[in-house]
């Protein structure tokens, strides 16, 4: 899977833990964390 790819599937995920009603903060940063990391790797490489 392409890292563009990983980056779609993590910001659909974010999005749908975010609009629930459960108390997923600590998952949610991981999530953004992990985007934030992606979204790095794939401007190095550019």
């Amino acid at each position: 899977m392409d890292t563009t790819a990983k980056i779609k599937l993590l910001e659909e995920r974010f999005q749908k833990l975010s609009s629930s009603e459960k108390e997923n903060y600590g998952v949610c940063r991981k999530i953004k964390r992990d985007i934030l990391k992606l979204r790095k790797e794939l401007a190095f490489r550019a």
